[in-house]
């Protein structure tokens, strides 16, 4: 039997905190070299883009793509693929197949939208817990959409932070969120006027944008012991974050290979020449799983850079299948296999 759920058949199955320990049992796995991945691949679909095509940071000549990431994580008895449509006029299509790797059966069937925008802040948190300065308290944000509040549930739950300063474009969007977001958490979340006064005594500084350029100047970050999540640009050719702070900060990734063909942040400094591939420390399994030196007394600025892998994927799915399962929550179909073949 194959299990089929919806999106809003997935809320509530799991706090943010299960979100968080899921992402991270997967990335140990991985770390300890019990686990595989398969970096993202795009599918680049030629054209022009017309006023219904919604994706943005398109490869030239391209006017959508369709895009695939992979994991086994047979230590928690899943192995999955997400496929997903990007740029098209139906907007982001997004699915899991995820497969029982104690059977070989395909277990479930998901819808991603849901899921995606909690497993993206835990990944962030994740970060947070292994690399932020003991005792951070104050942060500052960038960008105010849907992923930004789920950034905010997340990191709070790792970091005792008092007091958010967000910044982003749009002055009205801006001080509606914060206003929401101050009394969902009971936390102050201020709205920063410009990119310089977001970064004002922050101990964590977090990027969840859909700028193609850097959201603030690496000059103006404290000159403290700080951490920085750039969560929203994955293309070569885009960047949230700018080149004084790669260069100036300790570096790590989600996942070593995909990140050397899609983190702009890494990718212009190396063929610049003012980095090479050693600058990057090492990625989230490694520090999962213990084999990698995350903050040092000596670190000043620390650097996550995400752009999602199949790893936080499978693991979130693997979860959230089994509590679905526990619940009595979605839709269980069969298909016909095994299939006698006849002329």
């Amino acid at each position: 039997m194959v299990l089929l759920l919806h999106n809003h058949e997935l809320r509530g199955l799991m706090d943010i905190g299960e979100y968080i320990d899921a992402v991270d049992e997967g990335y140990r796995e991985i770390g300890a070299g019990a686990g595989a991945a398969f970096p993202r691949e795009n599918l680049w679909i030629q054209g022009e883009k017309l006023d219904g095509h919604r994706g943005g940071h398109l490869r030239p000549g391209s006017k959508a793509s369709v895009k695939f990431k992979a994991a086994l994580l047979p230590g928690l008895g899943g192995a999955g693929l997400n496929a997903y449509t990007a740029g098209l006029p139906q907007g982001l299509e997004t699915f899991m197949f995820l497969f029982d790797t104690n059977s070989g059966a395909l277990a479930a069937v998901m819808e991603v939208l849901y899921f995606d925008w909690l497993k993206t802040a835990a990944v962030s948190a994740l970060a947070t817990r292994y690399l932020a300065p003991p005792d951070s308290s104050v942060m500052a944000l960038f960008g105010t959409g849907r992923h930004a509040r789920s950034h905010l549930y997340a990191l709070t739950q790792v970091a005792a932070i008092t007091r958010v300063q967000a910044y982003s474009r749009d002055k009205s969007k801006r001080r509606e969120f914060c206003e929401r977001m101050s009394a969902e958490l009971g936390i102050d979340v201020i709205p920063a006027s410009t990119p310089a006064d977001a970064l004002r005594d922050a101990d964590i500084v977090t990027t969840i944008t859909t700028s193609p350029v850097p959201v603030f100047e690496g000059a103006d970050l404290p000159d403290r012991p700080l951490h920085i999540n750039a969560m929203g640009a994955h293309y070569p050719w885009v960047r949230e974050v700018d080149q004084h702070s790669v260069i100036n900060s300790r570096v790590f990734v989600d996942e070593m290979e995909q990140a050397w063909a899609e983190e702009g942040e890494i990718i212009m400094p190396l063929e610049a020449g003012v980095i090479d591939q050693s600058h990057v420390i090492g990625d989230l399994g490694g520090l999962a799983a213990g084999k990698i030196r995350g903050r040092t007394p000596e670190s000043r600025w620390t650097l996550f850079l995400s752009g999602g892998t199949g790893v936080e994927d499978v693991a979130v799915a693997t979860r959230l299948y089994q509590k679905a399962l526990q619940k009595g929550v979605g839709t269980k179909f069969e298909f016909n296999q095994p299939y006698q073949y006849e002329l």
